[in-house]
């Protein structure tokens, strides 16, 4: 359920006092506490303002002060202080400023330490609270759906859920698999040689087949300190702190998507002491930014300009296209009875995949897009809406993502497709498009919905009466982590994949009608409701239990007995 909590700022507090600039309050912290803060956002649950202060005079005066505010603005809801989103921008400006609040720092007051870090959370949301530009709706659920992809589109990809042990497990799981198939990706071309040696040597490593080793290591260790609810850890060996020196930087800059702390994920506390910033960043440096580490690399050795886009047309087309997508469906879809598109020399209009089984078709798109940073943490619904239109719909007229589906859908219904000719000579067949994403952070509340929507007004306007909900369903948007996490159940028996998307689809476009006695009742039950209509295709499949020895597979090349 979506819930709109209100993060406290220092007005709602302190209305009597001037609030100051943020560092104004950090330079009264002691250097030990802020160094314990960085790596905070890991821990469950965050504190909030009723158990945040030891001091039990202080704890009681601002939970007093607190209940007031919440009364004279009727705040029904437990307003909260601390989120993962504050936490990780309080270590960013700590670092930040590292030699002023760190190296010439000599408090030590535990009590004025916690009401100025205190204070200092209140500043910071204040700062997170003004980006949520939403606007009025007239319908509830689009208004809800607005509200979703503002507040969550700009921290999606640092924990969905607040309890994100599953999420975790899951990302660990397939990123250790994406990058095995990036390995065996730049080693299946000689051409790609000096990728292959740019990357192990970022790491500072032999081979790339060391660096997989030293990040599996590495995920061993977050593994543990994920169940021990710590973020702290201690390395002895030579070749293991060479790695993570390279993921560690004292030169750490304030950005809007803290594409410092993304690039620089751990921090080093001493020669061979370490603590966790994020353990999403830490995962994500193996996928999301080894990508610009090749990038870097390509232009490079091509002399190409910052700004040139040939990497990732490359990338994306040689690398997430025709080998990850590839090799993860064909995984799935591995019985011979199904038929795959046929390969047709200069075609336009292909779709990235096609696999039909009897009259039932699955119709691919393949889509890793990056978006700009200044959209995704802006909380503006307008930007974002108006970005996904682009990046999934069309751009300039021309259909692409969802557009070319619909292409697609167009040329089967109209017997006129050329890559199987039985469709060809049948009538209501059933299709399901399905756009592929390859970053998570398109897996939250109300984008599968959204882009539902822009879908069915494209499709119905261009099939026309041809249209028929029944043989053309919805369009279903799942990230790659999810295939790849899902597989050893969907390989198991043809029609897992397709139960679990009707499942999804139903839920998506069912509207439940709420009659209950109690008014407040009914809009938690409400909320509750529409909130599971939105809901991404990824948390569907609730029941599922991943055969974990797969995942204790993934590391038997480095357990030691």
């Amino acid at each position: 359920m979506i819930n709109t909590v209100l993060r406290l700022e220092f007005e709602h507090v302190f209305p009597d006092e001037e609030e100051q600039d943020i560092l104004f309050y950090l330079k009264k912290i002691s250097s030990f506490t802020l160094l314990n803060i960085i790596g905070f956002s890991n821990t469950n649950p965050q504190p909030n303002f009723d158990n945040f202060a030891s001091n039990l005079e202080v704890r009681e005066d601002i939970i007093q002060r607190v209940i007031r505010f919440s009364r004279e603005n009727d705040i029904r809801e437990k307003p909260r202080l601390v989120s993962r989103e504050a936490s990780l921008r309080l270590a960013e400006i700590i670092l930040s400023n590292r030699d002023e609040l760190i190296e010439k720092n000599s408090n030590d007051d535990r009590d004025s330490d916690e009401i100025n870090l205190f204070k200092a959370f209140l500043i910071i949301n204040k700062q997170v609270n003004s980006k949520q530009n939403l606007t009025a709706s007239e319908d509830n659920l689009e208004k809800l759906v607005d509200m979703s992809i503002a507040m969550m589109f700009s921290t999606s990809d640092i924990g969905i859920y607040e309890n994100n042990d599953l999420e975790f497990g899951k990302l660990i799981y397939a990123t250790i698999t994406r990058f095995e198939y990036l390995i065996e990706f730049l080693q299946s071309n000689e051409e790609y040689e000096y990728l292959v040696t740019d990357l192990y040597s970022y790491f500072a490593q032999e081979n790339l087949e060391e660096v997989s080793k030293q990040m599996k290591y590495l995920f061993g260790k977050l593994l543990e300190l994920k169940v021990k609810n710590g973020f702290k850890f201690q390395v002895d060996d030579e070749d293991s702190l060479s790695f993570l020196n390279s993921l560690a930087s004292n030169e750490i800059i304030e950005d809007e998507d803290f594409t410092n702390l993304r690039n620089y994920p751990i921090y080093k506390l001493d020669d061979k002491t370490y603590s966790i910033i994020d353990f999403f960043f830490v995962i994500d440096k193996f996928y999301k930014s080894v990508k610009f580490i090749l990038k870097e690399s390509f232009h490079k050795h091509h002399n190409l300009p910052a700004k040139d886009r040939t990497f990732f047309e490359f990338f994306n087309t040689q690398f997430s296209e025709e080998f990850l997508m590839k090799r993860v469906l064909d995984e799935i879809f591995n019985k011979p009875y199904f038929i795959k598109k046929a390969v047709i020399d200069n075609q336009d209009n292909e779709p990235d995949y096609y696999v039909r089984h009897n009259n039932r078709i699955f119709l691919i798109e393949n889509k890793d897009i990056l978006i700009a940073k200044n959209i995704k943490s802006s909380g503006d619904i307008e930007k974002i809406n108006a970005v996904l239109k682009s990046k999934f719909l069309e751009v300039n007229n021309k259909p692409i993502g969802a557009g070319q589906l619909i292409t697609s859908i167009n040329q089967i219904v109209e017997n006129d497709f050329k890559f199987d000719e039985y469709v060809n000579t049948k009538k209501n067949l059933t299709v399901y498009p399905i756009l592929l994403i390859s970053d998570r952070i398109f897996e939250i509340l109300g984008i599968n919905y959204r882009l539902n929507q822009w879908y069915l007004e494209k499709v119905i306007e261009k099939l026309g009466d041809k249209y028929n909900p029944n043989f053309i369903k919805s369009l279903t948007i799942i990230d790659i982590d999810t295939l790849i996490y899902w597989t050893p159940h969907l390989k198991k028996k043809d029609t897992n994949l397709r139960e679990i998307i009707d499942d999804h689809l139903k839920q998506m476009n069912t509207r439940k009608k709420i009659n209950h006695p109690d008014l407040e009742e009914g809009k938690i039950i409400a909320n509750k409701n529409l909130t599971k209509q939105i809901a991404p295709i990824s948390s569907r499949f609730s029941e599922y239990k991943f055969p974990m020895e797969l995942l204790v597979e993934k590391f038997k090349d480095v357990i030691t007995e």
